[in-house]
């Protein structure tokens, strides 16, 4: 049965039919007074940013329309329990890892992992393992881990705590993991998933299956991405096995989230699942159609290519990547397309992703003009394929931990001069946030090339200004 109520959202506006008065956080006292150049346009949402107060609940220890809007959240999504999330799905990765996991435990984790993932790592003390994924052939993207992989790495380390999966990649596509979550789950695994790009897939066939549905154990979901809630707005999902675990997961996740959560985000989530709850067969039929009617207009533009995957992967059909077929890289796509004021989500080397909502498309011939003519001057050319895959063992472990990173002291070297160091901080390519080196590895040549290609067409590293300046490296005792 379909709940579309949202028992958070109803208490709020009852709370604000009341007009109460405000001698509590926060400052702007139910937005009687803010900052001039943004009070028209914030004032209606003023009202509901508001603290704990009677009848309003508690995230960190609910009782009350919190409790019944995250028990809706996880009836909805067939978990044993459902948290929100005010940090993203960072805090939740966060989370679940400190939760269920132990200082020195064996971890598997996959090899191109969100950057909160490795954060996790490093939090929770325990030891990497790290998973290398299957590569997409055509766009040379990360799509998931084979199983002969993860049957290798159970060999190696019999003793494995945790299994850390991301489905899918930020494209929407991945390799079914059904069979790699069973395996893992005979062999006494958890298995903890950044399902970041996944909030929408209970919601229809129509998309991938979601790894709470295989069998995950925890499951955490950027509600934010692909669903209408605000940004940081996530869900953690419980499985009904680890009702046992709930409480810890509660602790853990009371030491990263905020003491003073939005009520403003925590509503957006609660009204978000309502939302999905509405999407009939007919609706999603409708929505889908009007993708596919993007993906053929998009198709006349000459300088483009649009993907299409293979039938074997799981696909999100909202997601739409596109590839350069003119001198532009993508990442000079991406800024041709926001010079006419169509924004794509993020671009690499030679793609470009464009991110679409669970509503109609509608207006389809006025954004595909603005893309027509931001590549009218550009010729139609043949581009060289590179491969942007990592090579390397299946199955491999960091030279230093981080704890044994901090008794040595770095130094910045350039690139060249960084080939079979250790590397003493992330690279990060943003977006998506994967890092291409992590501290504690041995630096490779081949990754130091793809690094120099990367710059050179255009992308941008996180706490670079410059990539071509130098990398810290660990300053290796004589």
């Amino acid at each position: 049965m379909k709940q579309t109520l949202a028992p958070l959202v109803q208490a709020l506006q009852t709370h604000v039919k009341e007009r109460p008065i405000s001698f509590h956080v926060p400052g702007h006292k139910n937005g009687s007074f803010f900052p001039e150049m943004l009070y028209n346009d914030f004032k209606q949402a003023l009202q509901y940013d508001v603290t704990e107060l009677e009848g309003l609940d508690d995230l960190h220890s609910p009782e009350g329309p919190i409790l019944e809007a995250q028990t809706l959240a996880a009836s909805f999504y067939g978990a044993g329990h459902t948290f929100f999330l005010v940090g993203g799905s960072t805090v939740g990765n966060l989370a679940m890892v400190f939760a269920l996991c132990r200082p020195g435990d064996i971890v598997f984790v996959q090899r191109n992992a969100h950057k909160s993932i490795f954060h996790a790592i490093k939090l929770a003390r325990v030891t990497p393992i790290f998973l290398t994924p299957e590569y997409d052939k055509e766009t040379g993207h990360p799509i998931g881990i084979a199983l002969e992989t993860l049957q290798e790495a159970l060999r190696s380390y019999p003793n494995a705590k945790a299994l850390l999966l991301t489905f899918p990649n930020y494209y929407g596509v991945g390799l079914n993991p059904k069979q790699l979550i069973s395996v893992a789950k005979e062999h006494g695994l958890y298995v903890l998933v950044d399902e970041a790009h996944g909030a929408h897939f209970q919601i229809s066939n129509s998309f991938p299956t979601s790894t709470l549905t295989l069998g995950a154990d925890v499951v955490v979901q950027s509600t934010h991405k692909m669903l209408p809630a605000l940004t940081m707005g996530s869900f953690l999902h419980v499985h009904s096995r680890l009702r046992n675990k709930v409480k810890q997961l509660q602790e853990s996740l009371s030491i990263f989230q905020s003491s003073s959560p939005s009520y403003l985000i925590m509503a957006s989530l609660d009204g978000a699942r309502a939302y999905a709850e509405t999407l009939d067969k007919q609706r999603i039929i409708s929505i889908l159609a009007g993708v596919n009617t993007f993906k053929r207009e998009l198709a006349t533009i000459k300088q483009i290519e649009v993907i299409k995957w293979p039938q074997s992967y799981q696909c999100d059909p909202l997601k739409v990547t596109i590839k350069t077929a003119c001198e532009l890289t993508g990442y000079q796509l991406q800024h041709a397309f926001n010079q006419v004021g169509v924004y794509p989500e993020l671009a690499d080397r030679d793609h470009v992703l464009f991110v679409l909502g669970l509503e109609e498309l509608m207006n389809i011939e006025p954004i595909i003009k603005k893309l027509t003519s931001a590549l009218s001057s550009y010729s139609v050319m043949i581009k060289q394929k590179n491969d942007m895959s990592f090579q390397g063992d299946k199955v491999s472990k960091l030279v230093l931990s981080s704890e044994e990173l901090q008794r040595y002291s770095r130094t910045k070297v350039s690139l060249h001069q960084a080939v079979g160091q250790i590397a003493a901080e992330a690279i990060i390519p943003y977006p998506p946030g994967i890092p291409i080196i992590l501290p504690g590895e041995r630096i490779k040549q081949e990754i130091i090339k793809k690094i120099q290609e990367l710059e050179q067409a255009g992308a941008y590293f996180q706490g670079h200004s410059s990539i071509n300046e130098g990398i810290f490296i660990v300053e290796l005792e004589d």
